[in-house]
């Protein structure tokens, strides 16, 4: 599945990837100025219904002809591009579909629109058809992407420079292939830094950072837990960390979790376990925790400094009393 790479001559804002969500427009738009709203969802042939998505169940090359409904509550007719868009899950998490321009090589290069614009009219709506066409070869399990309305607006940057912005509203599609299904989840990347406090003898945090990433074919969450523990038996745990409800397969989430109350024991672990959280139309599929350890040093420059002090000191004492000795040793033999 392509992400998301290069940055657009466009600011685009994908706004409403749910059934109905409506976007607004900046004054001095495209299409005559004023502010627009619109919106995109599923829609039966004569009229909305209830799905939020639209979502399939097919065998490779199967067909499915269905339409969306696009609204203008404005008083004013819109134009507004239409086309489809491979999805992604973000980096930070959620759902979002390439930039404007950017080139599908999954499930949204195979949907056709009917027509790539349409003009609505004022109070109006539209239904436009689309057709989704699965071919011969896709691979099993889950395929996103999304249908977009976009409406194009002139507007002003932070230093004032007239920029093109590109404000979309979608609505989510998930195709489901048949074939083997697999729920698998990685950790990735796992690090920790470990910040003593200047109390030598309190405890620290460590900064526990790492990717958790939908390595199988099917849509899943992720419940995880993180811990930090030394080699003398303590542990730490990170308090409750939200799970993430939705990643896509292939695509990964970066997370980052804070452990309070590990001592600065010299060399510490910190541990990741990912707990596969399966859809509700995947509640009967196998899925297996998964855990990643990463050691790391944990020290107290103000014990060490403390302790590096002391063995001076010590060394300073130790070796007048060892000169001392050899020197009236010296003496004691001069004098036989």
């Amino acid at each position: 599945m392509r992400r998301a790479t290069a940055a657009t001559a466009l600011l685009g804002v994908l706004l409403g990837l749910v059934s109905g969500a409506p976007a607004e427009a900046a004054p001095g738009d495209s299409n005559g100025g004023g502010r627009a709203t619109f919106g995109l969802r599923p829609t039966g042939k004569n009229g909305p219904d209830d799905r939020p998505t639209f979502a399939y169940g097919a065998t490779p090359g199967g067909v499915f002809n269905d339409q969306v409904e696009i609204s203008n509550a404005g008083t004013k007719p819109l134009t507004l591009k239409v086309y489809a868009s491979d999805a992604f899950t973000p980096r930070t998490g959620g759902f979002d579909l390439l930039a404007a321009g950017g080139k599908s090589d999954d499930a949204g290069s195979w949907v056709s629109v009917s027509r790539p614009s349409v003009t609505v009219p004022a109070r109006g709506r539209i239904i436009l058809p689309f057709t989704l066409k699965v071919p011969a070869g896709a691979t099993p399990g889950d395929h996103a992407a999304g249908i977009v309305a976009s409406l194009t607006s002139i507007g002003n940057d932070a230093k004032g420079n007239k920029v093109a912005v590109d404000q979309r509203v979608g609505a989510r599609i998930y195709l489901r292939v048949s074939g083997a299904l697999e729920a698998r989840l990685a950790v990735e990347g796992l690090t920790a830094k470990y910040h003593p406090k200047a109390n030598p003898f309190s405890s620290g945090t460590t900064t526990v950072t790492y990717r958790v990433r939908n390595t199988g074919n099917v849509r899943l969450g992720a419940h995880q837990k993180v811990t930090v523990k030394s080699f003398l038996g303590g542990k730490k745990t990170a308090d409750a960390i939200a799970d993430v409800p939705e990643i896509l397969p292939g695509d990964a989430v970066d997370m980052t979790a804070e452990v309070k109350g590990a001592f600065p024991a010299i060399w510490l672990t910190g541990s990741v376990t990912a707990d596969p959280l399966a859809q509700k139309i995947d509640q009967e599929l196998p899925v297996y925790a998964v855990k990643r350890d990463h050691g790391f040093w944990a020290v107290s420059w103000t014990l060490l400094a403390i302790a590096g002090g002391i063995l001076l000191i010590a060394g300073a004492f130790f070796g007048t009393r060892y000169l001392r000795r050899r020197r009236a040793k010296g003496v004691a033999g001069a004098t036989a």
